[in-house]
């Protein structure tokens, strides 16, 4: 059975749309929490890259996207990282909105 099926069945199941709400926000509350850990995570691994090159993430990113620092394998998992990082906070900044 796919997701919308699931979903779909939920709602048929619970006619009572507030406690409908009430399960969908605790699961939107845990993708919540599991996307602020991974964010917590990769934050430290930037820091390192931060305090190993003294530069700010966002002017790396900056910098490096406009080619102005090389082709360090360091430099590309950087700015893969900062990539992530910046996609989690948009997905957080959605799930807020929802919880």
């Amino acid at each position: 059975m796919d997701t919308l099926r699931k979903l779909e069945l939920l709602k048929d199941t619970y006619s009572d749309q507030a406690e409908l709400d009430r399960i969908v926000g605790k699961l939107l509350e845990i993708a919540l929490n599991q996307h602020r850990e991974r964010l917590e995570r990769y934050n430290r691994s930037l820091r390192e890259f931060e305090q190993r090159y003294r530069m700010d993430s966002a002017v790396f990113y900056q910098r490096f996207e406009a080619g102005e620092l090389g082709d360090d394998i360091d430099f590309f998992e950087w700015s893969g990282l900062y990539e992530l990082c910046q996609n989690i906070l948009e997905k957080i900044h959605h799930l807020e909105l929802a919880v």
